[in-house]
């Protein structure tokens, strides 16, 4: 059974599609649920292909298998909402209690060395070529540079459109971003030039396509496999664990960290410029750019503009 570009095969099926059809009634996103339903589907289409009950063990059995993509989490908030929704409808299901589910607190973001970079982005340079996946080893190394480049949020790198790329201009849209804040980013010139490149290359295979990162095929890739493939990456390069878990987020942490200190190595005002920063960034406030300041080696904190109390708030929220 499908639902727009996923298709549906365990006995769960017409209960998610009909659920994804609920959601977009009521004015939300059937992206926020369907990639992570079909991963809920196909894990139970091979592991309780017979059963079509929401119980307990078939809960708890999904949610934990996500723990080696350190999804499972995000699976038991997709579980928990299909569960509601079956119990809504009358159904016996049952519900994953959100006292379950771990509030996680923000960690903080993982700076990279210049060693540690280039270690990544040769890993996805090598990424392993897959016969049923042919352009991957070209999306792999452009998707990871643009958000490291452009300090891009990953669902934002993800949803671009071959619409948003000016190649005249070397100017980037970012459409419905987070706190509805569209924003024209303008890019290096090498960066656009790979962006080209690509684009040429796939154009190929999906002359007509929308997105500009598909997947094999040729519809955008869901949250799950950014992330498991950048950890996948970071596996290849050989970096290791030693100071923490590394997210694809943390690349656009990188990229505002490195922009304050490159700032400061070229005498910039800081105070002057984090309104840039922010416009470029898409953060709802400057508090969630001022936050980078915490990140920065220790001289820059005896600097004039971070005598201003209670600008910088203390736990970073993503934005």
């Amino acid at each position: 059974m499908n639902f727009g570009q996923y298709e549906y095969n365990s006995r769960f099926a017409l209960d998610i599609c009909t659920m994804l059809s609920y959601k977009e009634a009521l004015g939300h996103k059937a992206s926020s649920f369907a990639p992570s339903l079909l991963c809920f589907d196909r894990f139970c289409a091979q592991k309780f292909p017979e059963d079509d009950n929401l119980t307990q063990e078939i809960s708890f059995a999904w949610c934990l298998d996500g723990r080696k993509e350190l999804m499972c989490a995000h699976r038991m908030h997709a579980i928990r909402e299909f569960g509601k929704y079956l119990a809504a409808v009358g159904k016996n299901a049952y519900v994953l209690p959100t006292a379950l589910i771990p509030n996680k607190k923000a960690d903080l973001p993982y700076l990279l060395t210049d060693r540690e970079l280039e270690a990544f982005f040769r890993a996805t340079d090598n990424y392993p070529h897959r016969a049923n996946s042919t352009l991957i080893e070209y999306t792999v190394p452009v998707i990871f540079r643009i958000i490291y480049a452009c300090g891009l949020r990953p669902q934002e790198a993800r949803k671009l459109k071959r619409s948003d790329f000016d190649y005249q201009k070397n100017t980037i849209y970012i459409e419905e971003s987070k706190w509805c804040k569209d924003r024209r980013l303008l890019v290096n010139k090498s960066v656009m030039s790979m962006c080209r490149k690509y684009d040429a290359i796939v154009g190929m295979k999906f002359p007509e396509r929308t997105v500009f990162f598909p997947n094999q095929h040729g519809e955008m890739y869901g949250h799950e496999w950014l992330t498991e493939t950048f950890h996948k990456c970071w596996d290849l390069s050989g970096i290791g664990t030693a100071k923490g878990s590394c997210v694809p987020y943390d690349l656009r942490h990188n990229f505002a960290t490195r922009t304050l200190l490159r700032w400061v190595s070229e005498g910039k005002e800081l105070d002057t410029y984090i309104p840039y920063l922010c416009a470029y960034m898409g953060h709802a406030s400057f508090k969630s750019t001022y936050y980078y300041i915490h990140l920065l080696p220790e001289k820059l904190a005896a600097m004039d503009f971070m005598q201003t109390a209670g600008v910088i708030p203390e736990v970073p929220h993503e934005s």
